[in-house]
């Protein structure tokens, strides 16, 4: 049974300031004119101006366009009037509803100087993992250090754009974001063209993007393994291991760090990815920490913390495993049995637990409670645009016959005008809440257990506000939540 948390966290806040923002927007709305035959609402940030007329029976005094632009000119609305759309008001009857009789010329922002580089600038290097038939992963076939040559492009600054400033319906300038720069800087082993557009590398390596300089770090390497003949390894750069690491040592990188062999109860440290052909035998302390992500073929005792994703070829025994984004396990032949295993945002597995039912924890993200009512606002948004959409067309048709329109399309016009400022109006309204729940969703995360194999009895699994134990076998399948709720599906 799942259990619950007495605080289900952001989502009750969420809807809470929803309320609070559809009040907010209610309680702006200018209702129909009392004894002033025509009401102005200028927009808080004076871009758009709703005027709200009253019908002609019911004024003391005769209203006119003129009358609705000079009430409008003397509440300082002197840009962006719209003339059709008050004409409108009396040509078809738009009486005692807001209509949109101006808006402001947002300003035109200038577009910022990028910067294009030719290496995977974000320190991620992404490897794609082939099998055989059989479940087997050729290592030697995987080329884990990308490297340039001397004199190569690294990086090519693209200028900045100036833009145009914008003005108020009530005339206030607005000006616009000046495009931003960005600073393309050489590092070591590389330098600047002589226009300060291009950064070249100056000596064969490993590029990088280090401290905001587009650097080349050289690479050391291992000849065989670590141990006493060469004592523990500190290198600013990347480190290649040909052999193994033995217990009790300790790599540490500042960039990538490669292993050839298998590693011990030693201590791995490295700022970028680390890759490992063979696997860790950390005797319940070995460790591997990466502020990128770790590939492996197997994990014994070991534990792995990455601030990106796992990657596991084999299998993973008795281990704990700590990944800020996914943890993906590649052999169809391989499971995740015993300890515990944490990630950020999705898991996807051969097999999880074992026949044994060795007591497994697995450790899912959370589900957005909002989501549906986002959905269902999102919804009646997309069948208002279509709505209007259809009666803008059919006013577009009627107007194009001018004179020649019949006595029944001009009544049907007294229909059509009114709804389509109403359903612009309701559009407005809705966007602005959709936008403002995008927003909030978009600081949640939902994370999901794909399991392709079987999940085994001895499988427990926890997200922020639910559990589940595993108490029968399940094939091809996913763990997510829903509803405070841990739910079995498809894989």
């Amino acid at each position: 049974m799942a259990d619950k948390k007495k605080d289900p966290a952001p989502h009750d806040d969420i809807m809470k300031e929803l309320e609070q923002f559809d009040k907010k927007y209610a309680e702006s709305v200018t209702p129909p004119p009392g004894d002033d035959p025509v009401a102005i609402r200028i927009s808080e940030d004076e871009m758009k101006v709703y005027v709200t007329v009253i019908p002609p029976l019911d004024a003391t005094v005769e209203v006119t366009k003129e009358t609705v632009v000079g009430e409008m000119k003397k509440v300082g609305v002197v840009h962006g009037i719209d003339d059709e759309a008050i004409n409108d008001i009396f040509t078809y009857g738009s009486f005692n509803v807001e209509v949109l009789a101006a808006k402001g010329t947002p300003p035109s922002d200038g577009t910022s100087a990028t910067i294009e580089y030719k290496f995977d600038s974000s320190g991620d290097q992404k490897i794609e993992l082939k099998t055989d038939e059989h479940g087997n992963v050729d290592h030697k076939a995987m080329n884990m250090i990308k490297s340039v040559e001397e004199g190569a492009v690294l990086a090519i600054k693209i200028p900045s754009i100036p833009g145009a400033e914008g003005m108020t319906c009530t005339g206030k300038k607005l000006p616009a974001k000046s495009g931003r720069d960005v600073a393309l800087v050489a590092g070591e082993n590389a330098r600047m063209s002589d226009d300060g557009l291009q950064v070249f590398s100056t000596t064969s390596g490993q590029p990088l993007l280090k401290d905001n300089k587009v650097s080349v770090s050289s690479v050391y390497e291992v000849k065989g393994d670590v141990d006493y003949k060469t004592g523990n390894v500190n290198f600013k750069g990347t480190v290649v291991v040909a052999g193994n690491v033995m217990s009790d040592f300790v790599v540490e990188a500042t960039d990538d760090i490669e292993i050839r062999g298998n590693i011990d109860k030693a201590f791995i440290k490295a700022g970028g990815d680390v890759r490992i052909n063979g696997g860790l035998y950390g005797n319940g302390e070995g460790k591997i920490s990466a502020g990128g992500s770790v590939t492996i073929r197997s994990i014994e005792s070991g534990i792995i913390d990455a601030n990106r994703n796992i990657v596991i070829q084999q299998s993973s025994r008795n281990s704990i495993l700590m990944a800020g984004e996914d943890i993906m396990l590649v052999n169809p032949k391989g499971s995740i049995t015993g300890g515990k295993a944490a990630c950020g945002h999705h898991y996807d597995l051969a097999n999880l637990g074992s026949p044994s039912f060795t007591e497994t924890v697995v450790e899912v993200g959370v589900n957005p409670k909002i989501k549906q009512v986002f959905d269902d606002l999102n919804k009646k948004l997309e069948d208002n645009k279509v709505q209007i959409e259809k009666v803008a067309n059919n006013i577009k048709t009627i107007k194009s016959r001018g004179e020649n329109a019949s006595d029944k399309e001009k009544e049907l016009m007294k229909k059509l005008v009114p709804a389509y400022h109403a359903l612009k109006a309701a559009i407005d309204a809705d966007g602005a809440k959709v936008n403002f729940l995008r927003e909030k969703m978009n600081k949640l995360s939902a994370g999901r257990c794909k399991v392709r194999g079987k999940t085994f009895p001895g499988v427990k699994i926890m997200t922020s506000n639910a559990s589940m134990a595993v108490r029968t076998e399940i094939n091809h399948s996913s763990f997510y939540e829903q509803n405070e709720q841990v739910i079995v599906g498809p894989y």
